[in-house]
């Protein structure tokens, strides 16, 4: 079989918004912004009542009556609140069986507390000069620093210009804001600089494709 080489654009920029929640999101409601499954040993999903569980997707905004079900130890999910998306909830799958958890008790939880920049494209904000915040990203990325320590993205984590992200799966993203509120979405598997980013470089990956 012939194979073909095609470039494809892996960076989109994208117009800043003024808040992370969902205009659909009301208080009490929960909203995936950062999501790890192996999916062929498990899954993270949700539901509503009584109703069919759905795969978890980022982006999912589930009802202030819905409840979580994850099932595999290494799995991990991340949620803000409707009304405050400096909150961040995370649920990690359990070391055997399921965690069923509803969202009125993952609420009732003590959420760990993040910032995003609140400057804009005239006045950045000085506190985030050469940084990046991650306010969403879908399966595994890692995250090295000028040091060489590596650690497992999450939302809200700060990512200095010296540092490296490594998206590992085809096909997941990682979204990082900038000092004057834009924000940027990689599409892995990747391996770029967040200099890159920060400087407006385009970045490429190549496929090999069959025909």
């Amino acid at each position: 079989m012939q194979k073909t080489r095609r470039a494809v654009a892996v960076l989109f920029f994208l117009i800043a918004v003024a808040g992370l929640a969902s205009a659909q999101a009301k208080p009490g409601t929960l909203k995936v912004v950062g999501l790890y499954s192996e999916t062929s040993d498990g899954y993270v999903s949700w539901r509503v009542g009584t109703g069919a569980w759905a795969v978890a997707k980022v982006g999912d905004v589930i009802p202030a009556n819905g409840e979580i079900k994850i099932n595999v130890d290494r799995d991990w999910v991340e949620f803000i609140q409707a009304t405050n998306p400096n909150a961040v909830f995370e649920i990690d799958g359990p070391n055997s069986g399921e965690l069923v958890k509803k969202v009125t008790d993952i609420l009732k939880g003590k959420p760990k507390l993040v910032s995003f920049p609140k400057g804009t494209t005239s006045k950045p904000d000085p506190k985030y000069k050469d940084k990046l915040v991650v306010t969403q990203y879908s399966s595994r990325q890692i995250y090295r620093n000028a040091g060489g320590d590596e650690n497992d993205i999450r939302y809200g984590d700060v990512l200095d210009i010296k540092g490296k992200v490594r998206i590992i799966a085809i096909n997941t993203t990682v979204t990082l804001m900038n000092a004057s509120g834009g924000v940027t979405t990689v599409i892995g598997p990747l391996v770029f600089d967040v200099e890159k980013v920060l400087t407006n470089q385009q970045i490429y990956k190549y496929m090999n494709e069959e025909k």
